[in-house]
């Protein structure tokens, strides 16, 4: 897979670019990311969103029992156990939104940075087709290992053999 960005070769699908640090969607479609975000970011977004409306629902149903059920004489002890659970999975969500807020804020700053870089390089730098034969040198064919250890060895033993009975 090319970079869209920068043409970087070999680059593997659903990771960042090695070069420019660009986002390389799987555009195949057999790795589709979860809740229907195609990067990254769309990802964070979506799971900000459940986050935070999950903790919201339980921290309600929470509040709802312990207002339904408070100093009644007859409450069985589990809906207070439940209640507990929800607050828990309240606070657990509203850290894992606040978690998910710094890494959405590390990928603006990352995105921003990246895209001052491009500018700066898309001015400095134009895309020409390289001339490959102009840049490297002829081929030094003279040192070159045979494909195989066994290659010519009899026609070089045979030599010798005729060397030490001369």
């Amino acid at each position: 897979m090319y970079c869209p960005n920068c043409g970087t070769a070999e680059q593997q699908a659903n990771s960042y670019c090695r070069n420019c640090g660009e986002f390389l969607p799987d555009i195949s479609g057999k790795n589709k990311l979860a809740f229907g975000g195609s990067t990254p970011e769309e990802q964070i977004r979506t799971n900000l969103f459940l986050n935070l409306l999950s903790a919201i629902v339980s921290l309600i149903l929470a509040i709802a029992l312990y207002a339904t059920f408070w100093n009644r004489g007859d409450t069985l002890p589990i809906v207070y156990v439940v209640a507990a659970f929800l607050l828990a999975m309240s606070g657990w969500q509203v850290s894992t939104f606040i978690v998910g807020l710094k890494l959405r804020k590390n990928f603006d700053k990352r995105k921003s940075s990246t895209e001052a870089d491009g500018r700066e390089q898309e001015n400095t730098k134009n895309f020409e087709p390289a001339k490959t034969r102009e840049l490297l040198d002829e081929p030094n064919l003279d040192n070159i290992v045979p494909t195989s250890i066994t290659e010519n060895t009899t026609k070089n033993l045979s030599e010798k053999v005729k060397r030490k009975s001369s």
